[in-house]
């Protein structure tokens, strides 16, 4: 008979599962030139998001809620999803996740970094490069691990439904840096559920969590060689932000050499 601390142990690890599932693997740390959206006013993207599409997902109903931090720069992102698997198994549940953002120069806010309490690798870029602030929203993902980095791409609805000019506005700007966006999934939100008889939330590394299992021991193993590729202030600053005549977009139209 299954008990619950293996019920719990496999949800977690579902959840690991859930957020890498999100990313494509590429070899080599240079992540692309993704360039963040000019002027970026961050009070206007704070609230509610849907999110319709994003890289290689199967999972259901994936939400972001982003609220400004504590701290100055700062902005905090709740995800919640329905889990493809345990929907199929027909178990009422809800999964979430609080991420913590910053913004490390705010003369571009767009560009930004963020920590998922799921991640291994440590902060990973955190880039808005296009909205209208009202309808939709994109957001560009890389983190770096030894020789080889994660790339993720979303997009973002203030709906559950998006008008897919907007999709194809977004393919074009992915498109103008050689980044493939045939790895876009779409996400159904018709079967969403507000509060699931389950309701597993993650604020905190997850693997101190799982039942059975000391904290202090697996946060060692699990950090054991892994380090935080930050990008350095000095990365952020001076590289300045051109805006392209065409469209509010803001991608650079130099490809990117891995």
């Amino acid at each position: 008979m299954v008990s619950m601390k293996d019920i719990i142990a496999t949800v977690f690890g579902m959840a690991v599962i859930a957020v890498v599932s999100g990313h494509t693997l590429h070899l080599g740390r240079s992540c692309p030139d993704i360039q963040p959206f000019p002027n970026l006013s961050v009070d206007k993207i704070l609230g509610l998001w849907y999110v319709v599409h994003k890289f290689d997902t199967d999972n259901t109903c994936l939400v972001w809620n982003l609220t400004l931090g504590e701290l100055p720069d700062t902005l905090q992102v709740k995800e919640t999803r329905q889990l493809s698997l345990l929907d199929a198994i027909r178990v009422d549940h809800t999964h979430s996740v609080t991420a913590n953002i910053n913004i490390p120069n705010p003369e571009v806010p767009a560009k930004m970094r963020i920590r998922w309490p799921t991640s291994l690798t440590g902060n990973a870029d955190f880039i808005v490069f296009d909205t209208d602030y009202d309808s939709y929203m994109a957001v560009f993902e890389c983190d770096r691990a030894g020789v080889v980095h994660r790339r993720s791409a979303s997009i973002l609805s203030r709906t559950p439904a998006i008008n897919d000019m907007f999709v194809r506005r977004v393919r074009r700007l992915l498109d103008t840096v050689d980044v493939s966006h045939h790895h876009l999934s779409s996400i159904e939100h018709n079967t969403c559920r507000q509060s699931g008889r389950h309701n597993w939330h993650v604020d905190e590394e997850l693997f101190g969590l799982l039942p059975g299992f000391d904290e202090a021991d697996v946060r060692s193993r699990v950090s054991e060689g892994v380090h935080d590729y930050d990008i350095s202030q000095l990365e952020i600053v001076g590289e300045g932000i051109e805006q392209n005549p065409t469209f509010k977009g803001s991608y650079n139209n130099g490809r990117t050499t891995l």
